[in-house]
């Protein structure tokens, strides 16, 4: 019992620390099915699976370069503030 307690208090402290990305998470979720209801809907859901494949990755690649774009600033605030 004493690893599964410390297992669900990690869990408890991270989902706490991390409140902010499992909204998110669960809100890119919901959208996706409420994406999928949409296309079942107009009789379009075998378009689902390719309209993924294009979106997903120009999701990631934006997340990516918006996190280099966010180090950037960082780098150039913290330049600044040694001068």
């Amino acid at each position: 019992m004493a690893r599964l307690s410390w297992i669900i208090k990690e869990m408890y402290k991270d989902s706490r620390k991390n409140l902010k990305w499992i909204l998110k998470g669960i809100g890119l979720t919901m959208a996706v099915i409420f994406l999928i209801k949409i296309l079942i809907y107009f009789g379009l859901k075998d378009i689902f699976l390719p309209l993924m494949a294009i979106l997903i990755p120009i999701g990631m690649l934006y997340h990516w370069y918006s996190m280099s774009y966010d180090d950037e600033q960082k780098k150039i605030i913290n330049k600044l503030k040694d001068e």
